[in-house]
């Protein structure tokens, strides 16, 4: 159990998160133009979801 959660906090994870918070909580503030993070946000989370799948193999 505790592996599994050690490899759940690592960095790229902690980004993907952040990134995906953040055009959440901005976009609903009205701080920001949702287009501005979008396509950071989709190419942070595809990275993320092409080396789990990687890694899985």
């Amino acid at each position: 159990m505790k592996e599994k959660i050690a490899k759940l906090i690592d960095v790229k994870t902690i980004v993907t998160i952040a990134l995906v918070g953040a055009v959440i909580v901005f976009t609903a503030e009205g701080k920001i133009d949702p287009e501005k993070l979008t396509s950071m946000t989709t190419m942070a989370v595809s990275f993320f979801f092409a080396v789990k799948l990687k890694d899985q193999k």
